[in-house]
């Protein structure tokens, strides 16, 4: 038993580490290209988006990589309908799906998702 404990108090040193190094991470932080964590607002995402510049959902709002690798937002969860176009839901927290012909489904209705509707992260 003596050799098993430092061993214990090693690994549970390593992982308390580990959290505490990940801690922002997890909130939905991501590095900008400076290596600078940038953190949505509470309930939000981020992105960073082709040229490394972070962008972030709204509180209960969706974002996604728009085909020109950009992030865009929306109120909702947002989708890529059949041809590609975002669109979220009308409703902050609001789920978005695709139908059987792949069109998008909103609660609330949908909306096109835009870079507007994206927030600048906290620093």
């Amino acid at each position: 038993m003596p050799r098993t404990l430092p061993r214990l108090l090693l690994l549970i040193a390593t992982l308390m580490l580990s959290l505490a190094a990940s801690a922002q991470h997890g909130r939905g932080c991501v590095n900008d290209r400076y290596g600078n964590p940038q953190c949505p607002p509470p309930g939000g995402r981020c992105m960073a988006d082709i040229n490394g510049e972070i962008r972030c959902s709204t509180p209960g709002g969706g974002i996604m990589l728009d085909r020109y690798r950009m992030p865009v937002c929306g109120p909702g969860q947002c989708m890529a309908d059949r041809v590609g176009d975002i669109v979220c839901s009308s409703t902050a927290r609001g789920s978005a799906a695709t139908n059987i012909n792949g069109e998008a489904v909103c609660i609330g209705g949908c909306v096109p998702a835009s870079t507007a509707a994206c927030a600048t992260p906290a620093q």
